[in-house]
């Protein structure tokens, strides 16, 4: 498996391959890297998608979580393909996050969990991240496999995890994403 940030060619094939009926979220997700305000890592297997989440460097999204964490990078909108999931994917895709995460110079990374997931929660506090108790509710539209729209509002707990400066790489070699 190799994870990296998108690129122009691979967002063709994210699209090609893994398409979102209703949505281009990975062209959304493109988009925001291109501005520079998060990263979009991809994780692919055998030059397929398998799956992706976004480094946001504006930190926090939930207001009481950036209040509370101010310094914390957030990693979010991690998306692990079905057929993929306990596979090591979503794990990977957050050692990638915490690497580059690590290698800009950022002390924390914060990852929020839907109250409704506790799969995702101990997958989190298994990778050493902490309950913060700070919660944050958010509003979000997702697109199912016949590309109906539906709204949802979730409510959200902050875990978040301290990094070690035990860089992978050296700051002239970027970072180990693969």
């Amino acid at each position: 498996m190799e994870i990296r940030p998108c690129s122009a060619e691979d967002l063709a094939r994210l699209q090609a391959g893994w398409p979102i009926p209703g949505s281009d979220i990975h062209a959304a997700h493109f988009a925001a890297q291109q501005t520079g305000s998060a990263t979009y890592l991809v994780a692919w297997r055998g030059g397929l998608p398998v799956g992706s989440g976004m480094v946001q460097w504006g930190g926090c999204v939930g207001p009481h979580a950036r209040s509370a964490h101010p310094g914390c990078i957030e990693f979010n909108h991690l998306q692990v393909r079905p057929e993929e999931r306990g596979s090591g994917v979503g794990s990977a895709l957050i050692a990638a996050a915490e690497d580059l995460i690590r290698w800009r110079g950022h002390p924390e990374v914060g990852i929020g969990v839907a109250a409704d997931n506790p799969a995702a929660a101990a997958l989190y506090r298994r990778l050493g991240y902490e309950l913060t108790g700070v919660r944050d509710t958010i509003a979000y539209t997702w697109f199912d496999g016949d590309g109906a729209a539906h709204d949802e509002i979730e409510h959200d707990e902050l875990l978040v995890k301290a990094l070690r400066d035990q860089r992978r790489t050296s700051p002239t070699s970027g970072p180990q994403v693969g």
